[in-house]
């Protein structure tokens, strides 16, 4: 899973959620859907610049690692929940999912720290109770040398849609702003004529 992160200074948005809270609870939930509804057309453009067919051959199949796009990028509004620095406001995720892992694997394929191990992990195939592993062929390899001659890493990380979300973040804390300060606006409103 991939996510573009904006930030904010983490203790302003807590104080301003909790009196928010406090003063009408629907408050929160119109910041939340203001800002899924204003980022979708950049998670949209995103989404679509994604091929829905991988050029590769051996993903093209009905298996779980079969490319198949993406699905619908979610705009997660969550103030505060950055394992790191705790300032983020929203998140987004792009993700192959259930549908099949082929564009998880095709944006991070090839970043890879450390160097492949020569067994595979243990696992167990449907209905058996053995437990196996298997010799890594170097199939890992074909497919970077596959993906960087079709769709090259551009940037820092991901071939599709990190980079991409990189390029849109200034504009995406820009409409994150916006939304905060009409709702504040509207809030201070609300106050005022109480």
């Amino acid at each position: 899973m991939l996510q573009s992160r904006v930030t904010f200074d983490q203790a302003d948005i807590n104080r301003a959620i909790k009196v928010l809270r406090e003063t009408d609870s629907n408050l929160v939930r119109e910041l939340r859907s203001g800002l899924k509804r204003s980022i979708e057309p950049v998670t949209a453009k995103i989404a679509s610049s994604i091929p829905r067919d991988s050029k590769l051959r051996g993903m093209n199949h009905r298996g779980r690692t079969r490319w198949r796009g993406v699905n619908k990028p979610v705009v997660n509004f969550t103030p505060g929940r950055s394992r790191k620095s705790g300032t983020r406001l929203v998140s987004i995720s792009v993700t192959g999912g259930a549908r099949g892992l082929g564009f998880d694997y095709g944006e991070l394929a090839g970043l890879r720290r450390n160097t492949p191990k020569p067994r595979s992990k243990e696992y167990q195939r449907r209905g058996d109770k053995v437990m196996r592993t298997h010799r890594i062929a170097g199939q890992g390899d074909g497919m970077i040398e596959g993906l960087e001659k079709y769709y090259p890493i551009r940037g820092r990380a991901g071939r599709f849609a990190f980079d991409a979300f990189l390029d849109s973040r200034p504009y995406v804390q820009g409409i994150a702003m916006v939304a905060v300060n009409k709702l504040a606006a509207e809030t201070n409103q609300k106050l005022r004529a109480m």
